[in-house]
């Protein structure tokens, strides 16, 4: 089992906050006030996992960090018995003989579940729902009585109070992702769910400014592309596209105009491999006949930066 690490947060944290964006920390803040294990539920992209630990900075406390998989076992949360603890006695009470006496037993480490509620510390379970439902029974009394059994063979106590301090902070992408689990209703009725989709426009453009550098009139034009792209293919195209592009122009210190070709390049790899290749169907006439328009990025870069300008 490997070592836990504790996050710090107490460093200021880059982090955009849209009207939209302060609205959900001011409810997660009251819902991890109150008691309640909080659930940030979207597809990817939408910072589920940087908005959990944004709410770990703003609480200064120590954070514990669990990422989901098929991997996580019980053994994560509450621990098990790891590597020796090895006992060597020598006796050469008489000088001509030398007796030694060894002993070896496995010594009992402490899982990040029992360690968070213990000292009252912040769990963040990112992906929570890739961990098999078995796996994540061991949260239901620790996050509904506020105790936590622990396993026979572990020295000491046989339950712990869970600390008054202790919040869990859980993310998780929908139900249709591969890996996903369907979560135990069980463990989602101790839950407050919030449903994170893809951010308005001035959300992200302030993210794609924060972290690109680039103007805000280009962080709109590079905004806008990938907002349509998302639009015509219909798929889960994220903002992280609108920042790869931004950091590649940055790098190329090249314009966002539709005759130059690097940039038309630049945003057809990196929205090309993203989202359905499939184009939203759309009709052609009044008999309902459906026209397929490729959606390609060049003719969705002539379409929005004209009317950027």
């Amino acid at each position: 089992m490997d070592e836990i690490t504790l996050v710090d947060f107490k460093q200021k944290q880059s982090f955009v906050e849209s009207d939209k964006i302060k609205d959900i920390i001011t409810r997660s803040v009251a819902y991890l006030n109150a008691g309640f294990p909080l659930h940030l539920k979207g597809p990817a992209g939408t910072g589920k996992t940087t908005l959990a630990m944004h709410l770990a900075h703003i609480f200064n406390q120590p954070t514990i960090i669990i990422f989901g998989s098929d991997e996580v076992r019980s053994t994560d949360f509450v621990g098990g018995q790891f590597g020796y603890r090895k006992r060597v006695v020598i006796d050469n009470y008489i000088h001509s003989v030398v007796k030694t006496d060894e002993t070896a037993e496995q010594k009992w480490v402490d899982g990040r579940l029992i360690t968070a509620c213990k000292d009252g510390y912040i769990l963040i379970y990112d992906e929570f729902s890739r961990s098999t439902p078995e796996t994540n029974n061991v949260l239901l009394s620790a996050l509904e009585e506020k105790v936590l059994e622990l396993p026979i063979n572990r020295d000491g106590e046989t339950y712990i109070k869970v600390n008054k301090d202790f919040k869990a902070i859980f993310t998780s992408n929908p139900e249709k992702y591969a890996g996903v689990y369907n979560t135990q209703e069980a463990l989602l009725d101790r839950m407050i769910t919030i449903n994170l989709d893809h951010w308005d426009r001035e959300t992200e453009v302030k993210i794609t400014s924060s972290q690109t550098g680039l103007n805000l009139e280009d962080c709109k034009k590079v905004v806008d592309i990938v907002r349509n792209y998302r639009k015509k293919v219909n798929g889960n195209i994220s903002i992280r596209a609108a920042i790869m592009i931004g950091r590649v122009i940055n790098v190329l210190n090249i314009p966002i105009i539709p005759e130059n070709e690097m940039f038309v390049k630049v945003c057809e790899d990196i929205l090309g491999g993203r989202g359905s290749t499939e184009p939203v169907d759309l009709q052609a006439s009044q008999a309902k006949t459906q026209l397929t328009v490729p959606a390609t990025v060049e003719q969705i870069i002539r379409n929005v930066i004209p009317r950027m300008a």
